[in-house]
């Protein structure tokens, strides 16, 4: 049997950061792990982040891995992946914005029947802003509700107090399940050994929650800085996240955004490859217009 976890949590919780820490070393490394990262937006700047380029990688952008509009490709990469005979584990990497069903019955359909066993799905939350965006953001609240496992991440940013409060709000959503601690998405592969998933019935999502939408840009322009960041702070309140390298004039870097807190550092080179251009980023907003978020961008350059 192939083993299959599924890393879920809201946009910028760190799982590919988790991800990656899960494939430097202990048993999942050792089982030559495929990996399918799914994406809400065009921009697969999450499976260019990944680190261990020599692993099989799935990309699945159309949408979320848990709404029917990717149910094909899904299916088509755990045939791909039951045929090739080389992998002993699936790491699965779920949008941030996935509202969460139990995908048991897919991995019993089909010609790649009897070849997985989902051993967990594993929520990686942001001890820093997760208590800023559940209240209004339903796939937060679910991604908790149907862990089977959870990671507090990010705990370095909070004090003691407020680790406590989060970890009481937490378990009260999802009493009895393993919960570690960490930050900078330091999960031990020995914490995979503690879950245990909880088989559920529930239909998959027809569409991606209400109001949100993805958008990706690309472009060999000299995109102004002045301009972006202008366009960051006019739009702070609609942004739920932006990632990617964007080219300035002085220079490209990696802009990363996350609740309202831009980040930058140095442009990831596999990104600006894979899709030849100097610019390449997607953003995930909510409550605006899409033409005009679009416009916004595009007069950067």
């Amino acid at each position: 049997m192939i083993d299959v976890w599924i890393l879920g949590g809201y946009l910028g919780a760190g799982k590919t950061t988790a991800l990656n820490e899960l494939l430097r070393g202990g048993p999942i490394a050792q089982a030559n792990p495929a990996l399918i990262i799914n994406e809400f937006g065009k921009i697969g700047v999450d499976g260019a982040l990944v680190q261990c380029r020599e692993l099989t990688r799935f990309e699945i952008n159309k949408g979320s891995l848990f709404c029917i509009c990717t149910k094909t490709d899904f299916l088509k990469a755990l045939s791909n992946i039951a045929g090739s005979g080389k992998h002993q584990a699936v790491l699965i990497e779920a949008t941030g914005i996935a509202e969460p069903v139990d995908i048991e019955h897919f991995l019993t359909e089909g010609p790649h029947a009897g070849y997985f066993r989902l051993r967990g799905n594993l929520c990686i939350v942001d001890a820093a802003h997760f208590t800023q965006v559940a209240a209004y953001l339903r796939p937060v609240v679910s991604q908790v509700c149907w862990a089977d496992a959870m990671i507090i991440n990010k705990c370095d940013l909070v004090d003691a107090l407020q680790l406590k409060m989060l970890r009481t709000i937490l378990e009260t959503m999802n009493p009895n399940v393993p919960v570690m601690e960490t930050a900078f998405g330091k999960v031990a592969p020995s914490f995979l050994d503690h879950m245990t998933h909880r088989s559920r019935k529930e239909n998959l999502v027809s569409c991606a929650p209400e109001q949100i939408f993805a958008v990706s840009f690309s472009t060999n322009q000299a995109v102004s800085e002045d301009k972006f960041m202008s366009v960051l702070e006019n739009m702070k309140s609609s942004i739920l996240r932006l990632k990617g390298n964007v080219a300035f004039d002085s220079g490209p870097i990696f802009v990363e955004v996350v609740c309202q807190s831009v980040n930058r550092r140095p442009a990831v080179r596999e990104i600006s490859s894979q899709h030849k251009a100097a610019t390449a980023f997607t953003v995930i907003a909510w409550n605006t217009n899409k033409e005009f978020l679009c416009r916004q961008f595009e007069e950067c350059w």
